[in-house]
C-alpha cells in the first residue's frame, strides 16, 4: 500500500499580545454591529489568539483560574461603565 497524500493544516501563528488585542477588539466591534455566523467565528478565533498570546506573555498566570477572564474584562471595562 503505497499512498502519497498531501496534508494541509490550517495553523495560525500566535500574534503578539498587542496585535491580538487589536484584532480581538476589531472582531468584537464587527460582531456587535452584525452578529452573523462569520463574525462570530472571527470573534471566537481572535479570542482564542488573544488567550494564546496572553498565555505566552504571562505564563506564570496561565494556570490561575479566571486570570485570563479578568484580563479580558479589563480590556473592555471602560466601555461598560
Amino acid at each position: 500500500m503505497n499512498r502519497t497524500a498531501n496534508l494541509q493544516l490550517d495553523v495560525r501563528s500566535v500574534p503578539s499580545l498587542e496585535e491580538a488585542i487589536d484584532q480581538w477588539l476589531a472582531a468584537r466591534d464587527n460582531f456587535k454591529m452584525q452578529s452573523t455566523d462569520e463574525n462570530r467565528h472571527e470573534y471566537n478565533a481572535t479570542l482564542h489568539d488573544l488567550g494564546a498570546a496572553w498565555g505566552e506573555r504571562y505564563p506564570e498566570d496561565a494556570d490561575t483560574p479566571g486570570a485570563f477572564e479578568w484580563y479580558r474584562r479589563g480590556l473592555i471595562a471602560p466601555e461598560e461603565d
